[in-house]
This record gives C-alpha cells, sequence and structure tokens, in this order.
C-alpha cells in the first residue's frame, strides 16, 4: 500500500479539507465581528495563528485515530505486505472466528426485583430461572447455566461484556414487581452486539397467569432467534411444572433455598418448601425432584441420619420421574441415591445414562456422571465429563469444585489444588476446596500447609478427619486424638467412612476395616469411592480389601 493511499485509508485527505472549509468560515466571521466591534488588528492576527498552529495538529489526529459509533478508536496500523496481499479466486473464504458465539444463544440475567419488599426476591430469582431452565428445553438454543448467569445479579455494566463473558450472542433481562395477586413483568431481549433491543415487552397480570406469561416470554426469546417452537419442544418446556400459582410460589422458594449451597438451615428450608408445593400440587413433578435433590443434600452434608432420608428421597426422584419421564432432573438424583447409598452400579448407571441423554447439556447430569464414573475407575471419562460441565456453568462453584475432586482422585494433586483454589476464588466460604487442597499437599508430602488449610475448612466432619490425619503425620498425637474425639461425637455412625480413612492413615488397619465395613452395611455413601480413594491405599494389599470390592460389586 502506497503512502497516499494510506493517507486516504487514513482520511487525512477528508480531515484536511473540512479543516480548511472551517477555518475559512471562522476568518470570515471573525473579520466581521473584530471590523465591527473595533477590534486591535493584532486580535485577528492572533487568531490566523492558532488556525495555522492547528492545522498540522489535526492531521496528526486524523492520521492515529477514527470517529467510530462506539467514539474514537486508534486507527489501526495497516497490514503487512503478506498479510494484505490480494486473495486469488481460487483461496477459499475465511472461517468464521470459532470463539464468536452463536446467533442463537442467549443468558437470563435475575430480574430485578422491583416489588419494594426483599422478601420477595425469590420470586424475581425463581421465575428467572424458570425461564432458563424453559430455554435450556429448545434444541436450537444455547442457553448460560444458572450459576453463571446469576454471577450477574445486580450488574448494571454493559451488557457487551457480560454477554462476552458467558459466551452467548443476546441477554434476557427483567423485572418483576408483585403486589398481591397482581405481578408486573417487563422483559427485553438485547443483542448484545450492537446493544439494540431486538423484543421488549410489559405483561400485566394476575399471579395466576404466571405460566401464561413464561410461555409468553420463552416463544418471544425462541422466535426473535430466528428459532421456533415445535408442537413436542412447547410440551416439552411445560412438563414437569404446575398450573397452582400457591404451589408454584412454595416451588420457587424451594429453588431459591436449594441454590444456596450447603447450608444446613437452607437445605432444610428447601424441603419444607419443596413438601408444601407438593402438598399444592400432588403432580408436580419438578417439585419431587427438587425435594429429592435437597434430601440428598441432607444425607451427603451428615446433616440427617442416612436411614431418615435416603428412602424418601429415592421415592421423591421416582415419583419425579413417574410424572414426567422425560425430565432428566429425577433420573439424576436416582442415579447418586442408587450409587451413593446402595451401591447398585447397574440402577444408577441405567439412571444416568437416561440422564444424559435427555439433557446433556444439564451441568448437574454432567457432574454426577463425572462422580459415578470416576468412583467406577473411568478415569478420563470422568475428567471429560467434570471438564464439560465447567464448561457449560465456568462461574458455578459446584463445577469447579467437582472439577478439583475429579483431579484429587485421579491423582493429579498440583491440578486439584489450583482447580480448588479457583473455587474460592469463585466464593471465599464455599465448603470442600479447602478439604481438597489439603489432602492434595498431604499427597505431595506438605503436611504443615494441609493442616494449616484444613484446619479453615466449613464442614465439620472434613474439618475433623483431616486434622486427626494431619496432625497424627506431624506427631501431635492429642490434637489428633481430640480431632477423632469430636468426629466421633458429632457424627457416629454417620461419620464411619471418615474413621476407616483416619484409621487407615493412622496403620490401625484392624479398626480401619471393621469402620470400612459398618459404614457398607448401613449405606455410607462414602463407600462408593473406595476405588480411587487415595486415604484408602493402606488397606489395598489386604485381601480384606479385596473381599469387600468383590461384595460391593467393584470387582
Amino acid at each position: 500500500m502506497s503512502f497516499f493511499a494510506e493517507l486516504k485509508r487514513r482520511n487525512v485527505f477528508k480531515v484536511s479539507i473540512a479543516y480548511v472549509v472551517v477555518a475559512w468560515i471562522v476568518l470570515q466571521v471573525s473579520d466581521v465581528i473584530l471590523g465591527n466591534i473595533n477590534a486591535p488588528d493584532w486580535v485577528f492576527s492572533v487568531i490566523m495563528l492558532l488556525v495555522g498552529i492547528g492545522f498540522p495538529l489535526v492531521l496528526v489526529f486524523a492520521w492515529a485515530f477514527d470517529l467510530t459509533p462506539d467514539g474514537l478508536k486508534r486507527t489501526e496500523a495497516r497490514e503487512t505486505p503478506a498479510a494484505a496481499a490480494t486473495p486469488v479466486a481460487s483461496e477459499e473464504p475465511k472461517p468464521a472466528d470459532k470463539h464468536a458465539p452463536a446467533s442463537a444463544s442467549v443468558a437470563v440475567l435475575p430480574f430485578v426485583n422491583m416489588s419494594g419488599n426483599k422478601e420477595n426476591e425469590y420470586f424475581s430469582d425463581g421465575l428467572s430461572e424458570e425461564l432458563l431452565n424453559m430455554l435450556a428445553k429448545v434444541s436450537e438454543l444455547k442457553v448460560a447455566a444458572r450459576t453463571s448467569s446469576f454471577h450477574f445479579k445486580g450488574h448494571t455494566g454493559d451488557i457487551a461484556e457480560v454477554a462476552k463473558r458467558l459466551g452467548v450472542a443476546t441477554v434476557l433481562e427483567g423485572s418483576v414487581r408483585q403486589s398481591g395477586a397482581k405481578v408486573r413483568i417487563t422483559a427485553q431481549l438485547i443483542n448484545a452486539g450492537d446493544g439494540y433491543h431486538l423484543w421488549s415487552e410489559a405483561f400485566d397480570r394476575e399471579l395466576t397467569d404466571i405460566f401464561a406469561v413464561q410461555d409468553e416470554i420463552a416463544s418471544a426469546v425462541v422466535k426473535a432467534l430466528k428459532g421456533k417452537l415445535l408442537g413436542e419442544e412447547t410440551a416439552k418446556i411445560n412438563s414437569g411444572g404446575t398450573t397452582n400459582s400457591e404451589a408454584y410460589k412454595a416451588y420457587l422458594k424451594g429453588l431459591h433455598y436449594h441454590n444456596r449451597g450447603s447450608d444446613e438451615a437452607a437445605v432444610n428450608s428447601a424441603v419444607a418448601a419443596y413438601r408444601r408445593a407438593i402438598e399444592l400440587d400432588p403432580d408436580y413433578a419438578n417439585a419431587y425432584a427438587g425435594l429429592a435433590d435437597s434430601l440428598d443434600q441432607l444425607a451427603r452434608n451428615n446433616f440427617a441420619d442416612l436411614d431418615q432420608v435416603v428412602s424418601q428421597a429415592e421415592d421423591a426422584a421416582r415419583k419425579s420421574i413417574a410424572l414426567a419421564p422425560e425430565l432428566a432432573d429425577g433420573y439424576q438424583v436416582l442415579a447418586n441415591i442408587t450409587f451413593a447409598y446402595k451401591l447398585d452400579l447397574a440402577a444408577s448407571r441405567k439412571a444416568i445414562g437416561t440422564a444424559m441423554a435427555l439433557d446433556p447439556g444439564n451441568v448437574g447430569v454432567q457432574i454426577e456422571y463425572s462422580h459415578i464414573c470416576m468412583n467406577t475407575g473411568d478415569i478420563e471419562a470422568a475428567l471429560a465429563a467434570a471438564r464439560k460441565a465447567q464448561e457449560l456453568d465456568p462461574i458455578s462453584t459446584f463445577a469447579n469444585q467437582s472439577l478439583g475432586h475429579a483431579l484429587y482422585f485421579s491423582r493429579r494433586y498440583e491440578e486439584a489444588i489450583r482447580a480448588c483454589r479457583h473455587t474460592l476464588e469463585l466464593d471465599p466460604h464455599y465448603p470442600r476446596p479447602r478439604y481438597g487442597i489439603a489432602m492434595s499437599q498431604y499427597m505431595l508430602g506438605d503436611a504443615q500447609a494441609a493442616a494449616l488449610e484444613v484446619a479453615k475448612e466449613p464442614l465439620d466432619w472434613m474439618r475433623f478427619s483431616g486434622l486427626a490425619i494431619l496432625e497424627r503425620k506431624l506427631g501431635n498425637i492429642e490434637e489428633a486424638d481430640a480431632a477423632m474425639a469430636m468426629l466421633l461425637a458429632g457424627y457416629r455412625d454417620n461419620g464411619l467412612y471418615q474413621q476407616a480413612q483416619v484409621h487407615a492413615q493412622w496403620g490401625n488397619i484392624d479398626q480401619a476395616f471393621d469402620a470400612l465395613y459398618r459404614a457398607r452395611d448401613i449405606g455410607d455413601p462414602g463407600v462408593s469411592q473406595i476405588v480411587v480413594d487415595p486415604l484408602m491405599d493402606p488397606l489395598r494389599d489386604d485381601p480384606r480389601f479385596t473381599k469387600l470390592m468383590t461384595e460391593v460389586g467393584f470387582i
């Protein structure tokens, strides 16, 4: 490209001509005005001098910058001769940027609660999540996962930046104002590329019409993205729901508490809310799936005795499947229950296989598939599924911690530490990452750092069992015994698998097997991980370990 052509490309000629025209007008006007007011001659001379000085400055500015619709931008440098070579007729077009989001992709941001009552936050959040779940069932759409979308709750910045981070081309946002039985919902679908609205509407309805509004919004979004809802997909996005507005509100409360994570009070509140939804509508499949998942949370976090909640969780999962066999959620929970508590490998594989076939884009399904693959020794499949879950929901603490969990069990300790630390960057108070870091450090030979790390683990049973192992390793016998005593006092038989881990690391092989067999007999979910658990390595050469593996179906 010649220098002349470069001047033309950078609009230097256009700017110079425009400057000369404007300067001539300024001088003419100045001459008339200054003459009328009898200004001294030197004033006009100063103006001419400033105009003259400004001309080269404007040319430099024109060379360096372009005025665009997005404001001033530095002019891109010209291409090198190789890069600017003229394409020949046979040259194939350049492929699209593989990182560019698909046009039929959307993130549903949490709708703003405009009710003036923070207690109604569950309703606006829940409505947003329900819309997200409905859109996720449309095969043509790529929908950002819930945790990543909700990370931007209250965000008032650039929609384009949000869309870029979530990997989508459009964003659905809105507000909800609830007053008694009336609700006003506004929604707008925004093209992240230019900031223009593809669709927007306001709905003033009775609460009993909320389901119709959801359908209208979902249909409008699909239509605006150049898709269409087929008959079977319309039925699919509504499957598992309810037409009872009070049951729906109770279900949204269940979602609200369930999403707060491993908090005992919140999980119990979720259970109560889901039970209330089922009481109001006994055929509410989504509520049964939510109840099953929350009861499982009580069991796996040792918030309740296993014999109290596991059978209830299984019944709720099976009821959800019976009411809505096309939904993946019930199968996902059933897969976990039949594997973790019953060690029924055939039933769990069948359930998770069905869930994967129905909804492979579901983060929870991918995580459960990863857990089952890992605990049966299919390490590469487990890591692939964990990474897929993280890809689907990159800001999810659950997805990131599950990847750390999988890396730890695959003996990739340094990678596990990095994954767990990333989870803590997302949420410094999230349970489990500190235990994962500590046990990985222990396996790498740094018991001192591990003890300091595990002491900050929020979950008591992880903290007590970890300290019992690490303090003994450091020679602090009294501290180790005290931590073991706390584990026994706080969890009794609910902590049998952790007791087995501690005894195995202490070298008490007989006591480890005694605790392990008792854990197997009561359905302790920890037993499901004996195939890959590094803390069980001291037991692996003992014939009793092979016998146990055979009895539970792992051999």
